[in-house]
């Protein structure tokens, strides 16, 4: 790339982040992150990355210096292929609208700086790519979500993934099993199961106890009626009939994990799961 069109890449991208992917081309972008990934470290990915990054320049300093370059190649290189359809998201939005996924760009931009697994940043890229196509969402989602998947390593999403598979992608032809999980990361069935029980912590898996406790109270309330109105039959010396048969109330709930409407809406929308 010549100096001149990096210098014309740098230059739109002193602006703001919405106006950098409406005015670069993909194309030129996606040949920058090429380039920052084969020598120009130093030129491109601090310098550039940084400018396309307003007001975020000062974080590259000290021992978060080698981490900072890391994670601003993968996501340069991860936006970029995603930066057609992010054009597309943002070529109908107001400015109100323009500005306000702008300070939520930064956020995200806050997370990718400080991720500890850079396997992650494709996920973050994929929830900035969702973001763009809402016209209203606010602060607290986008803050809510990307804490949770701060707070996630790889081997949480990967059984949250199988999870989420197993519910609504039942019909897959090739289906990923908790030994393959197992297998990938290198853990046993015991901390695959402490991963399953952090993730319903989170909030992301529940019990079918947790979805069956109000018809197991009805249940049980009405067990509870069956058994008052044989009593006082019993003890009713003027009741001269046969006495009701009672009937064993039937439970519902068992404490097995299935993921819940959190977790599943978590997963489309960082994940990129193809339903269809």
């Amino acid at each position: 790339m010549s100096e001149g069109k990096k210098q014309d890449i740098k230059d739109a991208a002193s602006g703001t982040i919405i106006d950098t992917i409406l005015d670069v081309g993909s194309e030129s972008v996606a040949e920058l992150a090429k380039e920052s990934m084969t020598g120009f470290i130093g030129e491109i990915a601090i310098d550039t990355g940084a400018s396309l990054i307003p007001g975020l320049s000062g974080a590259i300093s000290g021992y978060k210096r080698a981490r900072f370059e890391r994670n601003i190649k993968n996501f340069t290189v991860e936006l970029s292929s995603r930066m057609d359809e992010i054009r597309i998201n943002l070529e109908n939005k107001t400015e109100e609208q323009k500005i306000k996924i702008e300070n939520l760009y930064n956020y995200v931009m806050d997370y990718v700086i400080d991720e500890q697994q850079e396997e992650k940043i494709e996920f973050m890229v994929n929830g900035f790519v969702n973001i763009t196509e809402h016209d209203q969402i606010t602060d607290d989602f986008v803050l809510t979500y990307y804490d949770v998947l701060k707070d996630l390593r790889m081997v949480d999403l990967s059984v949250l993934r199988l999870m989420y598979s197993s519910w609504y992608l039942a019909d897959q032809e090739e289906k990923e099993t908790f030994y393959d999980v197992m297998d990938r990361h290198g853990i046993d069935y015991d901390q695959y199961e402490s991963v399953r029980r952090n993730l319903l912590r989170m909030g992301l898996f529940i019990t079918s106890t947790d979805l069956s406790i109000i018809d197991d109270f009805k249940e049980i309330t009405k067990s509870f009626n069956e058994i008052y109105k044989y009593l006082d039959k019993l003890t009713n010396p003027r009741h001269k009939g046969s006495l009701p048969r009672l009937k064993e109330p039937k439970i519902k709930s068992k404490d097995r994990l299935q993921i819940s409407k959190f977790g599943k809406e978590f997963v489309e929308f960082f994940l990129n799961i193809d339903r269809d």
